[in-house]
């Protein structure tokens, strides 16, 4: 008895000092239910940008959540309501670009770029060319805006990427995905871009698609494929990991949630997420993962919810 006794303990202990594991906890909900936002981790917090509303009208809202606190504040609206547009920051700025100015029939893209610092929105200077339902990230001085489309209509998959010098506020193209699709998941990490998933066309047409993106050798290299086809998910940096969260799929939201190790160049599933999303706002800080509003269900459907994981060690 005491030998049992004995084990048990030293297991106990043993418990104790290892990673108490993952677990998808459920936070403070939005203060507007919106889908289609654009995700950012500025100064540590999550930024949900724009979207839609439940009436299917564009949104100029801001919200920002604090973890520290576990509250929700507002921040300055948009200069124009905008969804699916792109959004990353950088030194406690705030970058949104492109983005559909209509409602959600008929969305004309837009080639706006705006920053938010000392609490007001100042534009940049116009992309080269309408973009939307893409990705944005930063690596060194430059925002790189990936994927998403040029417009309405078939066709208007965006077949070139783009990126804006933040020193000299000029916009360049360079080479786009292959092949070029929309809805997808854009992180950078290590200094390098990864987009994720992805389609090119409806929610039957989703992707496992995974590439990279080497600045310094200015180009896209092929990744092993995601396990799951995802459209209208996100892409976050938790962890030194590239994390896909959300997306739709013709049987529902997605909820199986994937990690890409680029030290292993492995992918791993991680625990489901409890509160499925597509159009949600999906942002990494530090070991912990943020989906942020979106849609419960494919279509136009909105939430408020905002739910986050720390993402496990893979011992």
């Amino acid at each position: 008895m005491r030998h049992l006794l004995a084990v048990l303990l030293s297991m106990a202990a043993l418990a104790g000092c290892s990673d108490p594991g993952p677990a998808w906890r459920v936070l403070a909900p939005a203060g507007e239910a919106r889908t289609e936002v654009a995700g950012a981790a500025l100064s540590g917090r999550v930024a949900a940008v724009g979207g839609l509303t439940a009436a299917g009208a564009p949104s100029a809202r801001v919200d920002l959540y604090d973890p520290r606190r576990q509250r929700w504040i507002r921040l300055p609206d948009l200069p124009a309501p905008r969804h699916h547009a792109m959004a990353v920051s950088r030194g406690g700025r705030l970058y949104v670009a492109g983005g559909y100015g209509a409602g959600a029939d008929g969305a004309q893209a837009a080639d706006t770029a705006w920053v938010l610092f000392d609490r007001r929105w100042h534009p940049l200077p116009a992309m080269p060319e309408a973009r939307a339902a893409g990705g944005a990230a930063i690596v060194r001085n430059r925002l790189y805006v990936v994927g998403g489309t040029r417009g309405p209509g078939a066709g208007a998959l965006a077949d070139t990427s783009l990126y804006l010098d933040l020193r000299t506020l000029t916009w360049r193209r360079f080479r786009g995905l292959s092949p070029p699709r929309e809805h997808l998941g854009v992180t950078s990490l290590g200094g390098r871009i990864y987009a994720v998933g992805g389609r090119t066309a409806g929610i039957y047409s989703n992707l496992r698609t995974a590439e990279v993106y080497d600045p310094v050798a200015r180009g896209w290299s092929a990744l092993p494929d995601a396990p799951t086809p995802r459209g209208g998910g996100g892409a976050a940096t938790a962890d030194r990991q590239v994390v896909a969260v959300g997306g739709e799929a013709p049987g529902g939201t997605i909820a199986a949630v994937d990690a890409y190790d680029p030290g292993s160049r492995t992918w791993r599933s991680l625990p489901r997420s409890p509160r499925p999303r597509h159009g949600a706002a999906v942002v990494g800080i530090g070991r912990t993962v943020f989906q942020a509003l979106g849609g419960p269900e494919p279509g136009l459907t909105v939430s408020p919810s905002l739910v986050s994981m720390r993402v496990p060690r893979d011992d």
